[in-house]
């Protein structure tokens, strides 16, 4: 086996080296020099062929055994972006051989959801002693879609001196740049069925009292109505609500639905999973209501409903950045983990499209939650949307096309009564 190993490497170096238009002329030149030398008598066009050869030889030898000892240093700045923002990848090539390396063309392989222009020349560089044995580049590159993707390896073509022959090699291994959920800016809303001291909808809990230590912050869902700060809300054109400084951090938590079936997804011939719009929305919305409740001053947990996504952000704890990446890199999760569901008073639950029996699981999960506001895939059964109207949920159907910010708005009490 291990006497195998040199030899497939030095076929997949022979099927790696191409003859450019000049070399492919110096071939058809030497087996036409080669008839013609006896048909004419004349033996001195044998030593053309020969001479037409040799330099095709002679130039896959030297692109084989002269440009193999390249390092290759890749890296990123910011290497965690937003969908649609602009990284840097910074790339140091090292000669390493003794010979140098003439000018070649280069282009970083750049996965699907990732964009740039990602190609090159790679001026002349001097053998490993001389000072000429490095160079660096550098050029953008735009996150589209959301996930760990693997920039890399360099392919170089290294042409021979006389422009026969070139070889596409490989250099170094793949660098991962982290591109994050799309992010959606939420409106602030009014519960919708809150009694007057908010005890049917989750709230924070009061350790202090005192004008001289409240506060205002943005309203959520889940606030009692009597803690609106009428003077801070017309101050700000948005409503607000009194917080006291010594009372407990109000807490809330966001579940994902990762279980593939719900979120229409599968695996293929590859083993990959099929692209869903359907749990792209998903993540997207749990990633837009988490950062909404953190920036509101909410300690929150975040929980898929496997094992990706287990994170509390909160000061001394983990922060934002940690719970997008893992959003980031979420896939579908066919087993549950039910041990890992956090009873906080007010739930917020990004589903798919729901049986009778997942929304079962569902409301039994999350039965010792207050207050579940949830959005549902649209084509949920009636008997499944039936089963969270009896856990009296608060539920919103929603479509992969639909726009997150004005569903988000449906959960809004005052729009329920003004239509109604």
């Amino acid at each position: 086996m291990a006497r195998d190993r040199p030899q497939g490497r030095l076929r997949e170096a022979a099927r790696s080296v191409v003859l450019t238009r000049r070399g492919i002329g110096f071939l058809v030149g030497a087996v036409i020099s080669f008839i013609l030398a006896p048909l004419l008598s004349l033996p001195a066009m044998l030593y053309v062929t020969g001479l037409l050869l040799g330099l095709v030889v002679l130039s896959t030898a030297f692109v084989l055994l002269g440009h193999s000892r390249v390092r290759i240093e890749r890296s990123f700045s910011p290497q965690v972006v937003q969908p649609g923002a602009l990284s840097r990848a910074t790339v140091r090539v090292t000669n390493l051989s003794v010979l140098p390396c003439l000018e070649a063309r280069w282009e970083d392989h750049l996965p699907h959801g990732i964009s740039g222009d990602a190609s090159g020349v790679l001026p002349a560089l001097g053998g490993s002693h001389s000072a000429e044995s490095r160079v660096t580049f550098s050029y953008a590159l735009q996150g589209l879609r959301r996930g760990r993707h693997a920039i890399g390896p360099l392919r170089v073509d290294v042409c021979d001196p006389f422009g026969l022959v070139y070889r596409r090699h490989a250099f170094g291994t793949a660098e991962p740049l982290t591109v994050l959920p799309r992010l959606v800016t939420l409106p602030a809303i009014t519960p919708r069925g809150s009694s007057a001291d908010g005890a049917t909808r989750p709230a924070p809990q009061n350790a202090g009292v005192g004008d001289d230590d409240v506060v205002a912050r943005t309203y959520l869902p889940g606030d009692a109505l009597k803690r609106i700060n009428w003077k801070a809300t017309a101050h700000r054109d948005q409503l607000m609500v009194r917080q006291e400084e010594q009372q407990m951090t109000p807490r809330a938590a966001v579940h994902l639905d990762c279980e593939p079936s719900s979120q229409g997804t599968a695996r293929d011939r590859r083993n990959d999973w099929e692209y869903s719009s359907a749990f792209e929305w998903c993540v997207a919305a749990a990633a837009s209501v988490t950062a909404h409740l953190v920036r509101a001053g909410y300690v929150v947990t975040v929980q898929s409903s496997g094992h990706a996504v287990d994170r509390v952000v909160a000061e001394g704890q983990d922060t934002l950045e940690d719970a997008m990446v893992d959003l980031a890199v979420l896939e579908p999760e066919p087993r549950d983990h039910d041990a890992r569901i956090s009873p906080e008073r007010a739930v917020f639950a990004v589903l798919g499209r729901l049986t009778p029996e997942r929304a079962r699981h569902w409301t039994a999960a999350l039965g010792a939650s207050r207050s579940v506001l949830a959005f549902v895939a649209v084509g949920t059964s009636t008997a499944a949307l039936d089963v969270l109207d009896a856990a009296r949920w608060n539920v919103v159907e929603y479509e992969p096309k639909d726009d997150l910010a004005e569903l988000w708005t449906h959960f809004d009490g005052a729009r329920a009564d003004a239509a109604s």
